[in-house]
């Protein structure tokens, strides 16, 4: 069994010193071979893709026969380690997203074209919110070049930016607190649930979680059967805002999502439905076993 921990950003990039490269596009999603993509994902394999443009031409059937293609998102800055090429596909796995499919990191095909060589970050932060037209995406890696209190100069893979101080977490100086990873969820209220999603263009019920973790410096599994793992488990009764409610039933944990308020959640529920409030008692299946836990670094 593989054994997952909660690490600080700065940590986590330390510990992934194998990966020679990095996600050079704003988002790229990771598929389950090189033959998964069909003629309708061309925009989202595209040398420039645009993942917020394909999400929203996918209509529900599309959606849910992205179960068994496509399995996360990569973000600009994150580390990938290259096991394979071939053709105009390399073989990855991703570091930061701890996963039971492989102890390295979360596996799967991407475009090699998505991908630049990696150089040291200095000072790594975290993309906390994406202003508009910026080109990042929520927890997006950057390299941190200054900071007057007000504007911070970034380095992206590709080029340089001026971001607002407020969109961007620096670890090295600011605290896990989990009230600011459920601010950072609620960013994504009304986006469409998306198999797969750990991006702006969309994200699943555990992706959601991670991506809200990472935000605010802090890196947790990829999906929520392993997110369960990490969590200090507690009754429902006992959580506190920003804590996690799973849900548990007969093939393992399926569901992940954040305590709202009392018996009030805060998720991306399912193919269809949009991300946004709903209730710890309503998401499962009759059966389930429903409990709370608390992400404490490790």
């Amino acid at each position: 069994m593989t054994a997952f921990t909660v690490r600080p950003l700065p940590e986590a990039l330390r510990a992934a010193s194998s990966a020679e490269h990095v996600v050079a596009v704003t988002a790229t999603a990771v598929w389950v071979s090189p033959d998964s993509p069909t003629g309708a994902d061309a925009v989202a394999t595209a040398a420039r893709p645009d993942l917020a443009a394909w999400a929203s031409n996918l209509d529900l059937g599309a959606r849910h026969g992205l179960h068994g293609r496509v399995d996360t998102h990569a973000l600009l800055g994150e580390p990938v380690e290259v096991l394979e090429m071939r053709g105009s596909w390399s073989r990855i796995v991703l570091p930061l997203q701890q996963s039971h499919k492989s102890p390295a990191g979360y596996p799967g095909w991407v475009p090699t074209a998505h991908l630049a060589e990696r150089v040291p970050v200095a000072h790594p932060v975290v993309v906390r919110t994406a202003p508009a037209a910026s080109g990042l995406s929520v927890g997006s890696v950057l390299d941190l070049l200054d900071d007057d209190g007000s504007t911070v100069v970034v380095r992206t893979p590709n080029r340089t930016a001026s971001l607002p101080r407020a969109a961007i977490t620096d670890p090295s100086v600011e605290q896990h607190d989990a009230g600011e990873v459920l601010a950072v969820a609620r960013g994504f209220t009304g986006s469409v649930y998306l198999w797969s999603g750990a991006s702006a263009a969309g994200v699943d019920c555990s992706g959601l979680v991670h991506i809200a973790h990472r935000a605010v410096g802090l890196i947790v599994p990829r999906d929520a059967d392993d997110q369960a793992q990490v969590v200090e488990r507690m009754p429902v009764g006992d959580a506190s805002d920003g804590d996690l409610v799973f849900y548990d039933g007969p093939s393992g944990v399926h569901h992940v999502a954040f305590v709202d308020g009392a018996f009030t959640t805060f998720h991306a529920p399912r193919t269809g439905k949009l991300v946004g409030p709903g209730r710890s008692d309503g998401t499962g299946y009759p059966g389930d076993e429903i409990f709370a836990g608390r992400v404490l670094p490790s």
